[in-house]
């Protein structure tokens, strides 16, 4: 997705998820001159198996729609974003 598409993503999805999936589709071209309206839909989706623990464990999906001012669209887009993995050594110990 351009940058124009991931900057709609919240930074507090982006600092606690990584991108798991990307879906686009593009409408049409536009030029470097056109005014762009960048929006997003973001909700909870269900992991693959149902296997969710807790509210951090949910899949973020965000509905991205690319379009000019008038709101013709240019591009529409799906992410899908999982929980970052956190790994903390430093409670197990470890000697190095």
């Amino acid at each position: 997705m351009d940058s124009e598409g991931l900057h709609s993503v919240p930074l507090s999805i982006m600092e606690s998820h990584e991108l798991s999936s990307m879906t686009l589709e593009y409408k049409r071209e536009c030029g470097k001159k056109n005014k762009l309206q960048s929006l997003i839909a973001i909700s909870s989706a269900d992991d693959d198996d149902g296997c969710n623990v807790g509210h951090n464990e949910h899949l973020i999906e965000c509905n991205h729609l690319l379009q000019l001012e008038d709101g013709v669209e240019i591009m529409r887009g799906r992410t899908q974003w999982r929980p970052k993995l956190v790994h903390n050594f430093d409670i197990m110990n470890l000697d190095m």
